[in-house]
């Protein structure tokens, strides 16, 4: 507590009753995990497990663009090798913030991808519930921060960095293209115009192209 004391013919006193921090109590009060990693091991767990994940959804764009390479319609590869190449990305962005933070650890396992494709318009279908669960997955490390009171990695999951990270801002964005795209796709029209149509929406989507203003 600051006390003001005034006396004759004198400026005020400014007296401060307060004592600065010692290093004995620093390192009674600290969290001491972090000098090693800023993260908790809980917080780890789930990046590493999501940061699998979104290799995964690569390998599953990946899949998908194979098929329609086969199905003679190079548009739509080319429009899921663009998708592939954004979930690389998004590995990117985490593996990049688990370096930055320290954090140890080994990749988790990728699962095969075994999907069986019985027409042209499931790969946009499965594509719309796979960013949900990608979504939903983001969302629960975000809570997970907040109930940590870890403000560093939710101000990270929130942020709007291309190069370092906006995975909650990028599910937003996934998840409206693909919504979109599942509808073009499944609209009575040949597979040739469809192609056209899908690859130029999502080029010419808002932000994508980095000839926009």
């Amino acid at each position: 507590m600051i006390k003001m004391e005034k006396k004759e013919s004198e400026r005020p006193v400014v007296k401060n009753d307060s004592v600065a921090p010692t290093m004995a109590k620093t390192e009674q009060t600290i969290d001491k995990s972090r000098r090693v990693c800023t993260l908790s091991h809980a917080m780890i767990e789930m990046l590493v497990k999501q940061l699998g994940a979104e290799l995964s959804n690569h390998n599953l764009y990946r899949t998908f663009a194979n098929y329609f390479s086969c199905q003679g319609l190079p548009k739509l590869e080319e429009y899921f090798i663009l998708r592939a190449d954004e979930e690389d990305n998004h590995h990117n962005w985490i593996l990049w913030y688990l370096n930055y933070n320290d954090a140890e650890f080994q990749y988790p396992r990728i699962e095969a991808i075994n999907v069986d494709i019985p027409n042209r318009a499931y790969p946009f279908e499965a594509t719309v519930d796979r960013e949900i669960e990608t979504t939903e997955s983001i969302n629960k490390i975000v809570k997970q921060a907040i109930q940590e009171g870890d403000w560093a990695t939710e101000a990270w999951l929130k942020g709007n960095d291309d190069e370092h990270g906006k995975l909650v801002l990028e599910q937003i964005e996934e998840e409206s293209i693909s919504r979109t795209i599942a509808e073009m796709a499944n609209e009575d029209t040949d597979w040739q115009t469809k192609q056209d149509t899908i690859l130029s929406f999502y080029l010419d989507y808002p932000g994508r192209n980095p000839n926009d203003d």
